[in-house]
C-alpha cells in the first residue's frame, strides 16, 4: 500500500495523514452478516446445491466465490473493480476465511462463463431464503405485488432496445414481491422490447405453487396493473384457486357502462362513486365468475367523470376497499428502488445478456438476506430503514484487527454512537443459531 506521509491539514499543521493502516477497516460491522448467514444455514445450502466443480478459467468454484459477490453487494461495492481495493480487508478476509479475496478479473470470468442453469439455482436459493423468513413469521395472508421495471444500459448490450415508455435504452425484467413484508420473491430478465405482460404466466406460475405448497392455506392474492389484465393470467389464478385485483384499460364498452352509472348524478355532485359492472370481455371464458367494478371521480375543475376501473375475484368486499387495497400496490415501487440504489439491481455492466441476467440475481439474493436481517434481528424500529441506513449505522464501522495467540481480536470504537446497537445485534444473532 502506498504510504503518503507529511501530508497536513493548512488549518493545523500538526495534523498528518498516512495511509499505512494495512489492519485497520472500515466494515468491521460487516462480520455480523457471515454471523447471521451461520446461523440460518447458508452455507450448508450453498454446498448442497452447487457443484464443487471449477468454472470455466475460474480460479475458485461457484459456492466459494458466491459469498463474497453477496457480501460486496450487502456492503455497498457494487463494481467488479471494487474487488482489488478490497482484497486485503483485514475485515472481510475474516468474514470469508480466506487469504485474500477473489480479483475482479476473477469475479469477472466467473460471471460471464455461468449459464442459464444457473438462473434455477439462485430462484432455489431465493425461495429457500424466502421460506425461512416465512416459517418465523408464519404469516397466513401474502399480497403478490407483480410489476415491470425498467434497466437502463449503455453501449452494446445483449437484449438492449429502446423503450419507449421508459424513453430509454434498457433492459425489462418482471418482478414480484410480498407487497406486506417487502420478500423479492422472484425476478425475470427480459429484451426491452417486450410487452408489461410478457412471460408473465410462466413468471408466476412457480412462485404460486412454491407459496402454496409451503402453505395450502395461504390467503394469496396477486396484485397488478392494467399490463397484467391477460386472460391467461386470470386462468392461471383461477386453475390455482388464486384470487387477484387487477387494473383494467379503459375501452367504449366500459366507459359506456359508467356513463351509464353516473348518468343520473347531479351537476353538482363531486363525490365519489363506486359501481358494479355487467361487463364480458370476449376473450373471456363464459365460466368465469370475474366482478367488475369502477371508480367514477370528478372535481370542481373537470367538466366529465374520470372513470378507474378494477377485475378481480373478491366478491365480499366493498368497491372502494377494493380501491384502496389496489392502490397500495404502489409500495412495490419502494421495493423496486430499494433493490435498485441499494443492490444496483439494474446495473448491467456486462455485454452478454445472461451475464447481466447473474447480476440481477446477485442483487436479488442481496436483497432477501438484508431483508431476512432486519426483520430478525435488529431493533423493531430498524425493520422500515433502508439498506444505506443499515450499512450506515451498523455495517461500516471503523475496526482495527490484531492477531494474538492464534486468537483474531477485531478493536471497535466506544465512542461509535451506534455501538450498543452492533452489541444488540450480535446478540440476537446467537439467539437465532
Amino acid at each position: 500500500m502506498t504510504n503518503i506521509l507529511d501530508r497536513s491539514l493548512d488549518f493545523n499543521s500538526n495534523i498528518c495523514f498516512c495511509d499505512d493502516g494495512t489492519q485497520l477497516s472500515n466494515d468491521a460491522g460487516m462480520l455480523a452478516i457471515p454471523d447471521f448467514l451461520n446461523a440460518i444455514g447458508f452455507k450448508p445450502m450453498l454446498q448442497h446445491l452447487f457443484p464443487e466443480a471449477k468454472q470455466r478459467r475460474a480460479k475458485y468454484c461457484l459456492s466459494q466465490i458466491l459469498p463474497q459477490l453477496l457480501l460486496q453487494k450487502i456492503a455497498g461495492y457494487q463494481n467488479d473493480s471494487m474487488a482489488d481495493y478490497l482484497a486485503e480487508d483485514p475485515v472481510l478476509k475474516r468474514c470469508l476465511d480466506v487469504d485474500r479475496l477473489a480479483s475482479q478479473p476473477t469475479i469477472s470470468r466467473l460471471i460471464n462463463g455461468l449459464d442459464e442453469k444457473i438462473t434455477e439455482v439462485f430462484s432455489q436459493i431465493n425461495l429457500k431464503l424466502n421460506r425461512f423468513l416465512m416459517a418465523q413469521k408464519n404469516p397466513s395472508d401474502m399480497v403478490l405485488d407483480v410489476d415491470s421495471t425498467h434497466c437502463d444500459t449503455f453501449g452494446r448490450r445483449s437484449g438492449s432496445a429502446y423503450n419507449s415508455h421508459y424513453a430509454a435504452t434498457g433492459l425489462h425484467p418482471l418482478v414480484a414481491f410480498d407487497g406486506l413484508t417487502g420478500m423479492f420473491l422472484g425476478a425475470k430478465l427480459r429484451p426491452t422490447n417486450v410487452y408489461t405482460s410478457t412471460g408473465a404466466t410462466e413468471f408466476l406460475a412457480p412462485i404460486i405453487t412454491a407459496i402454496k405448497q409451503l402453505n395450502p392455506r395461504m390467503n394469496l392474492l396477486i396484485r397488478g396493473d392494467s399490463g397484467f389484465a391477460t386472460p391467461e393470467l386470470y386462468r392461471l389464478c383461477l386453475n390455482t384457486k388464486t384470487k387477484f385485483l387487477i387494473k383494467l384499460k379503459s375501452n367504449s364498452k366500459l366507459t359506456y357502462l359508467a356513463e351509464d352509472c353516473v348518468r343520473n348524478l347531479r351537476p353538482d355532485d363531486f363525490c365519489d362513486h363506486y359501481f358494479t359492472l355487467n361487463y364480458r370481455a370476449n376473450t373471456w371464458s363464459e365460466d368465469w365468475n370475474l366482478r367488475i367494478v369502477v371508480k367514477a371521480t370528478r372535481s370542481v375543475e373537470d367538466l366529465f367523470w374520470h372513470f378507474e376501473f378494477l377485475v378481480t375475484t373478491l366478491e365480499e368486499q366493498a368497491i372502494i376497499e377494493l380501491f384502496k387495497a389496489y392502490h397500495k400496490r404502489g409500495i412495490a415501487e419502494n421495493f423496486i428502488k430499494e433493490a435498485k440504489e441499494g443492490f444496483g439491481f439494474d446495473k448491467t455492466n456486462s455485454h452478454s445478456f445472461q451475464a447481466n441476467n447473474v447480476r440481477m440475481w446477485l442483487a436479488v439474493l442481496s436483497y432477501t438476506i438484508i431483508l431476512l436481517f432486519k426483520q430478525l434481528v435488529p431493533l423493531r424500529s430498524m425493520r422500515t430503514q433502508t439498506v444505506s441506513t443499515i450499512r450506515f449505522s451498523l455495517l461500516h464501522i471503523a475496526g482495527r484487527v490484531t492477531t494474538h495467540a492464534h486468537k483474531t481480536i477485531v478493536h471497535l470504537s466506544h465512542n461509535n454512537p451506534f455501538i450498543r446497537l452492533f452489541w444488540f445485534t450480535l446478540h440476537r444473532i446467537h439467539r437465532l443459531g
